[in-house]
């Protein structure tokens, strides 16, 4: 039956919990899985996703001009971006934590009553809100011509947690109790850059490897529909080593003008604990993504104008339709949450004042990935923010470090169209989200 159907599956990024990955059979993927993990702790995983999963930009630096750097190495976190600018940053450590606050809610409407999940009633809104969340990157000049760094963060994030007390009749969202995700990807990035056209350009390559771990809860209810009912919810969390690489060219085609892309490729990653949720028996892969970039002097800054693009449609669990419910298909074979591609498009301008200042300004707009009509399994991961304002500030202290400050707002948006299992109801999600970041750059 149509009520006993139904997917989902996505993020938040999270502090790592409760016992550090299972058991791995091969000791040489122990020692890659125990560096990551360390990594991972060092930085605290609560990442943040304002562009669908991904996030607008990687530090403070980046996030004020909305992540608009591909083709402007600031710092050496631009290895996030771009790792052919790790070169141009020369030997240099930076730190940043970010406060992360964002806001997600659901509302059904209609007449079916108790008759079909999601039931109608009051809105419901999630009640995790606040994350930090740590960053770091270094770099280090190896000749006059090359570099390499070391950079690590996170990416994804879309964290709920809808208590079953705040639902009609305490039923929980999908009457399955208290229902949400934990997912939390954290990317390792070691990376080598060169410059080549007597120094008027770059290449760089970052080899990454990715650890991520999942926790699902509330889907019980939709155990008739799927292939596994024992490994679709509530299984605790779950664990995926993933490795990818990052290729990047940065150059300076004019005087005053760089060019700058990038490619990152798609990783693997697969938690059997919910085989019988995610499609293919449990793969749940992180989607490629490529950025195209120009920096231009302009006035007394530095005008920076970016695109990315991102193939959510090229990973199943993400981009099936959810609508093969109503024609036999099953969770943990075919069906996802039904996620177009992303185009964003990035602005920033960045200037220099007196005694050591530097602002930054950014706006970015990206048409939201989710249509109306699967609103309904993405009420845990309403990733559906459209436009970023950011600003921010450097300044050089005495000591010839540099703190950085940056400020996101992303105003609310909602998506609404007819529930999957009642086609009489309608379900309306929504998101806004706010951060400060803080950077200190030596």
């Amino acid at each position: 039956m149509l009520h006993a159907k139904f997917n989902i599956a996505i993020l938040k990024v999270m502090t790592i919990k409760r016992g550090i990955m299972r058991k791995i059979q091969f000791s040489s993927k122990g020692i890659i899985a125990s560096f990551t993990l360390l990594s991972a702790a060092l930085i605290a995983p609560n990442v943040s996703a304002t562009n669908g999963l991904y996030g607008i930009g990687y530090g403070a630096k980046q996030t004020a001009i909305a992540g608009s750097g591909v083709a402007f190495a600031q710092d050496p976190l631009i290895a996030a971006l771009n790792p052919a600018g790790v070169v141009e940053v020369g030997d240099q450590s930076v730190v940043n934590l970010q406060y992360f606050s964002p806001s997600r809610e659901y509302t059904v409407d209609g007449s079916s009553g108790g008759a079909a999940i999601p039931i109608p009633g009051s809105t419901v809104e999630s009640n995790s809100e606040s994350f930090f969340i740590p960053s770091m990157a270094f770099s280090w000049m190896i000749s006059p011509d090359a570099a390499v760094g070391f950079a690590i963060y996170g990416n994804g994030g879309m964290s709920t947690d809808y208590s079953a007390r705040d639902t009609p009749f305490g039923a929980g969202t999908f009457a399955g109790g208290d229902t949400g995700v934990d997912y939390t990807q954290i990317f390792t990035n070691f990376n080598y850059s060169r410059k080549f056209a007597d120094g008027a350009a770059s290449w760089g390559i970052g080899a990454i490897i990715n650890y991520s771990y999942l926790e699902m809860k509330g889907l019980a209810a939709f155990g008739g529909s799927s292939t596994d009912p024992d490994a679709l919810t509530n299984n605790g969390y779950d664990h995926s080593l993933g490795f990818g690489l990052k290729l990047g060219v940065l150059g300076e085609v004019m005087p005053g003008i760089k060019l700058g892309g990038s490619y990152q490729t798609k990783i693997e990653n697969e938690f059997d604990d919910y085989e019988g949720l995610f499609t293919n028996g449990g793969e749940f892969d992180i989607p490629a993504t490529a950025q195209v970039g120009i920096a231009a002097d302009v006035g007394p800054g530095v005008l920076t104008f970016d695109v990315q693009e991102i193939f959510y449609s090229d990973v199943d669990a993400i981009g099936n339709t959810s609508r093969s419910l109503l024609t036999g298909g099953q969770l943990g074979d075919s069906v996802g949450f039904g996620w177009d591609d992303m185009t964003v498009y990035k602005l920033g301008y960045t200037w220099a004042g007196a005694d050591g200042w530097t602002w930054r300004l950014g706006a970015s707009y990206g048409e939201q990935p989710i249509p109306g009509n699967e609103t309904t399994i993405n009420i845990i991961a309403p990733g559906v923010i459209e436009q970023h304002y950011t600003a921010g500030f450097s300044k050089v202290l005495d000591s010839g470090n540099e703190v950085s400050l940056a400020f996101m707002y992303a105003p609310e948006e909602c998506v609404s169209g007819a529930s999957l299992l009642a086609p009489s109801d309608s379900v309306e999600i929504c998101m806004d989200q706010y951060s400060i970041d803080v950077g200190l750059s030596f």
